[in-house]
């Protein structure tokens, strides 16, 4: 029986960013749907399924702990991963009683965005 593939939605208001994160997602065979708010992230999540929510932590607007918060709230078991370029140290205590599953730490390179997808989403498998 075939599965299809796992669904990734990219909230990040930077358009750069946003670009490479999806294409970094099709190139390791992840269907990727992306959003340059936390309040569109939102309104495509409340009408889509996804296995997993990888959200900028600084955007105007909505933030990324609130959107992930939100999500948890509705989908408990969707996965949530943070990505910021804020420190180490201060992020994981301020996330650490969050809705969040990983913290992604900008700049991040291929092998550790999939070695942190992977993880998450073929537990099993990592």
């Amino acid at each position: 029986m075939e599965t299809s593939p796992k669904r990734i939605l990219v909230v990040d208001d930077d358009e750069s960013i946003r670009g490479i994160v999806s294409q970094m997602i099709s190139v390791l065979g992840y269907e990727v749907v992306s959003a340059d708010s936390g309040e569109n992230g939102l309104n495509l999540f409340l009408k889509n399924r996804f296995d997993l929510v990888i959200t900028d932590l600084d955007m105007p607007g909505m933030k990324g702990l609130d959107l992930a918060g939100l999500i948890k709230k509705k989908s408990p078991y969707t996965l949530v991963i943070l990505m910021t370029g804020q420190d180490k140290e201060l992020i994981q205590t301020k996330i650490r009683d969050s809705s969040v599953d990983h913290a992604l730490f900008k700049p991040f390179g291929l092998m550790e965005f999939e070695e942190t997808l992977q993880g998450l989403l073929n537990p099993c498998i990592a």
